[in-house]
């Protein structure tokens, strides 16, 4: 049996009765300090629209979080008349299911797309501490940004541990403005059975930044494949365990071997290499643009997160 927890729709025909203002979502419109457009009524909870997002759009977030916050804040306004007016949320949200994490912060590049923006985001695929502690393993976050701003919109993440980690800092970040530059800053800290020296998060901001300055342009792990060169820089062994999803085309060319067998591959082609998780696509680009490849990119997360986003029979 499958169990969807999604709560409740709010009943807001007490409030539309007493001629408060409803918005898109059909929560209670208030302002930064919960109150409606009747002044003396506030609102809070799961019944009223916050502003969210680092767009700064009305809509309703039925989370626990914000609906505590925004009690707070409306009880000591109705008291004082003052206070500390209300945040954006974010939306920030953690499930876990079995044995795997899944947490959210922001908009996804879906959401981003449908509010005007031209959002792209970049995956990686990092361990949630040191690699040579007993215990790690693997998280992958995806970062999504505004290209033309840098600045950060979302995140999302999934894994075993340290999930949680991930998404509180970089939405912590995302209350002050963050942009990928920002993130790549952040001074965490490091010890083997807590983290990396490079954290997934900035390892994330780091190939955000390398996107951005043409160093290695990623595609998104669901990109259309049948049309472009598309270049496989994993060992014989990788491909034949785990094939990747639509690359029944792909040159098979281990990236030990790729300076030694570029007569295999046309720079003039739109080409874009695929590797485990990135990290060896990242290299390989960096050799096919040193070589005149300049319309290649590398598959964002690699073969893993691909297997992930397309449908396989393999």
């Amino acid at each position: 049996p499958v169990i969807m927890g999604l709560g409740v729709r709010p009943n807001t025909q007490l409030a539309q009765a007493a001629g408060l203002d409803i918005g898109e979502t059909g929560g209670i419109v208030t302002n930064r300090f919960l109150q409606t457009n009747d002044p003396d009524i506030y609102a809070v909870g799961d019944a009223c629209e916050y502003v969210c997002g680092p767009l700064n759009r009305q809509q309703r977030v039925p989370l626990a979080g914000p609906a505590n916050r925004a009690g707070r804040l409306a009880g000591e306004h109705a008291a004082t008349g003052n206070c500390q007016p209300m945040g954006n949320v974010l939306g920030t949200a953690i499930v876990r299911v079995f044995d795997q994490t899944a947490a959210m912060t922001g908009l996804s590049v879906k959401a981003a797309n449908r509010f005007g923006v031209k959002a792209t985001s970049v995956t990686i695929v990092a361990g949630q501490h040191a690699g040579y502690f007993p215990g790690a393993t693997p998280v992958t976050l995806k970062l999504i940004f505004d290209p033309e701003t840098e600045q950060v919109l979302g995140a999302q993440a999934v894994g075993k541990d340290g999930v949680d980690k991930r998404i509180d800092i970089i939405a912590t970040a995302m209350n002050f403005n963050a942009t990928v530059r920002d993130l790549a800053n952040l001074d965490l800290c490091y010890a083997p059975p807590f983290g990396s020296a490079k954290d997934p998060v900035h390892q994330a901001a780091f190939a955000a930044g390398n996107h951005l300055d043409g160093i290695a342009h990623v595609a998104p792990a669901d990109v259309e494949l049948s049309d472009v060169q598309l270049v496989d820089v994993r060992t014989t062994g990788e491909i034949e365990n785990h094939p990747l999803a639509g690359g029944e085309h792909a040159i098979h060319i281990p990236v030990d071997e790729l300076r030694h067998r570029l007569g295999e591959l046309d720079p003039s082609l739109e080409t874009i290499v695929s590797c485990g998780v990135g990290v060896r696509g990242h290299v390989a680009v960096r050799i096919l643009k040193q070589h005149g490849f300049n319309s290649i990119k590398n598959l964002s997360g690699g073969a893993t997160v691909r297997n992930r986003a397309v449908p396989t029979d393999q």
